[in-house]
């Protein structure tokens, strides 16, 4: 597996007219010193002092875009405010590229060695009055023209004295309110988040008999918020030795699962390749109770399958020589899809999620699939290059998300089910896994890879047309991809019955997801999805609701003369099935109330997996845990 040499890779894309600067600024100088301070945690402001060896003439600088992990142009320059650049204590007149708004040029005076640069940077989403989740790419300015693994950072951060941190950086020396890390390269850098706060733990995750350190570094708004039980903490110790009983090895020197706890900052998780960033979708509320912790149970295990997948392995057009070059993302459905696979499977291998969790997870994510109409128009692949995280739930359906991340776990649930079909059980998922990302044990170097070698590797673990198979799950639409192939091959089937999952009841309640958010999800039968205030978000593109005239926006106002919530709503289709009278829905929309009458007679539809009998049941074997023992 080759990666393309950074000499070529400047040809190329100079010769595609990429925004490279146009001179050569030679062998990147001796490190950067960057400070990034925090004086008020209320004000939410980050001060930001960068201090760059320079020589004279033209310089280009960049402010990073495509951020790994994001799969899109999306840096935050927009929120960056106050530059000030100068040298020799003179300001210096910048000028940002017309074309470009992440590139900024400069002429550096010829007395001149050395550039300051100050800015702010508001981070309302990631810092609370008692804590901050701390992401470099926001807060840094980078050289043109040289790779980021060329190009040292010496970072600082300064925050109160009484916080504690964690980070897979290493600690050059602390003195009070400065945290002094020692020098990295800027890459490197970027995929080193640090986390610090007033309520934070630190947790040794490391198995008996290895010399390799895992830890979980916990920081919340609240002593409560981080107050995980033993129960919960032998999950994730299970984890970690799930994971390497099916890798069989680590990229790491350490690894820090890195986990925020808040109400008041941004939800989700983003990989790195020593650490993770996870922000609890349940907020303080994680470990307080089941149905929060089974929301974000499979979320660490998510993110640190990623190390293996996507940080050391990862798709040729997601890796590029600085922040700059647009990734291209079109493998996201192996990047993101195996890895909602892999992790979930760990995330019951490890004790996190009882088999039946699992089973009514994927039963939902399934149903979802299945009721995303748009697959008739739109193949899995062009959710892959086109990916939108901001993306509104209007039309969702037949718009399409970012489904590599659901239908990407079914295609590898099909994946899977064949190979075991085919090798009557012998081999599985975790032979390709263990061989196509447990090379090269204990390097953190990245390997790259095209479809055609995962093709080369899967066929190895077992003969099969799996070209064929892939291109056709991945390009295909509608009929011709074989959405629940998977799961009928494991031995089970989705069924509908009018009593939802435990895991259902934890989305509707209490969910916060991207894509299995709170709210009341009755697209399976009168074809809606309505927010917890009774909005409706999303309409099934030709269902019954759509065909009433209800959509996306309006707000319910009542259902057969009651007033709207969700027990009325999933009542009244109860009574329909029964007395086989439409519905007659009050809403509000632009300021009108107008009744819509909704024809649906079909009864209340939960998704559910059930035990196809007469045929194997691989489930249990994919969810069983493996056996463990000292690693590296």
């Amino acid at each position: 597996m080759k990666r393309l040499p950074w000499l070529v890779c400047v040809f190329a894309l100079a010769a595609s007219g990429s925004c490279l600067a146009a001179e050569n600024p030679g062998p990147a100088p001796g490190p950067v010193a960057l400070t990034v301070s925090l004086p008020d945690p209320g004000q939410k402001l980050l001060y930001v002092d960068e201090v760059m060896p320079v020589a004279p003439g033209p310089l280009t600088l960049y402010y990073p875009k495509w951020i790994p992990g994001d799969h899109s142009p999306d840096g935050p320059i927009g929120d960056v405010m106050g530059f000030e650049f100068s040298a020799n204590g003179k300001r210096l007149a910048w000028q940002r590229d017309e074309l470009d708004r992440f590139t900024f040029h400069l002429d550096i005076p010829a007395d001149a060695h050395q550039l300051d640069i100050r800015f702010e940077f508001p981070s309302s989403d990631r810092v609370t009055t008692n804590l901050i989740d701390l992401t470099w790419d926001h807060v840094a300015l980078y050289r043109a023209g040289i790779p980021t693994k060329d190009q040292m950072f010496q970072p600082t951060l300064v925050v109160p004295a009484d916080w504690q941190y964690g980070s897979a950086l290493q600690t050059a020396r602390r003195d009070g309110e400065s945290i002094a890390f020692k020098p990295v390269p800027f890459n490197t850098l970027v995929d080193s988040p640090v986390i610090a706060g007033k309520y934070f733990r630190q947790i040794d995750l490391t198995p008996k008999g290895s010399s390799v350190h895992r830890y979980l570094d916990m920081v919340g708004d609240s002593a409560a918020a981080i107050a995980i039980t033993d129960r919960q903490n032998a999950g994730f110790d299970n984890l970690i030795e799930q994971a390497q009983a099916l890798f069989h090895s680590h990229h790491y020197d350490s690894y820090h699962l890195l986990l925020t706890l808040s109400d008041h900052t941004a939800v989700g998780g983003l990989e790195h390749h020593q650490s993770s960033d996870d922000k609890a979708r349940s907020g303080s509320k994680m470990f307080a109770d089941p149905a929060h912790f089974m929301l974000d149970a499979s979320l660490l295990p998510h993110e640190y399958t990623h190390s293996w997948n996507g940080k050391f392995m990862r798709p040729r057009g997601l890796w590029q020589p600085d922040f700059e070059q647009p990734e291209k993302p079109k493998l996201l459905w192996v990047y993101e899809g195996l890895t909602v696979y892999l992790g979930d499977t760990l995330t019951v291998r490890s004790g996190l999620w009882s088999p039946e969790t699992w089973r009514d997870v994927l039963a939902y994510r399934a149903a979802v699939m299945a009721h995303r109409t748009g697959r008739a128009w739109r193949p899995l692949v062009d959710t892959t290059i086109a990916v939108d995280y901001s993306a509104p739930k209007a039309w969702a359906n037949w718009r399409r998300q970012n489904d590599f991340y659901p239908e990407g776990e079914l295609l590898w649930l099909a994946v899977d089910m064949q190979i075991r079909t085919l090798s009557h059980g012998k081999r599985s998922i975790d032979d390709f896994a263990r061989d196509f990302f447990g090379v090269d044990n204990g390097s953190f170097v990245t390997h790259t890879y095209e479809f055609e070698d995962m093709v080369k590797a899967l066929d190895k673990v077992q003969p099969y047309d799996w070209a064929t198979f892939l291109h056709t799950w991945v390009d295909g639409t509608g009929d011709a991809v074989p959405l629940l192939s998977g799961i009928t091959a494991s031995g089970w089937k989705l069924v509908y019955t009018d009593q939802p999952s435990e895991y259902q009841k934890a989305l509707e309640n209490v969910g916060n997801g991207e894509l299995e958010g709170r709210g009341t999800n009755a697209m399976f039968s009168a074809g809606l999805f309505i927010s917890d205030r009774g909005r409706i978000e999303d309409v099934l593109w030709q269902g019954p609701a759509f065909k009433a005239g209800l959509a996306p926006g309006m707000q319910l106002v009542s259902i057969d003369d009651q007033p709207y919530s969700a027990k009325v709503l999933w009542d009244a289709i109860a009574q329909a099935r029964q007395s086989h009278a439409p519905l007659q829905v009050r809403a509000r929309n632009d300021g009108e109330i107008a009744v819509y009458t909704i024809h649906y007679d079909g009864g209340l539809k939960f998704p559910h997996l059930v035990r196809e009998q007469g045929k194997p049941d691989y489930l249990k074997a994919l969810l069983a845990p493996k056996p463990v023992g000292a690693g590296p």
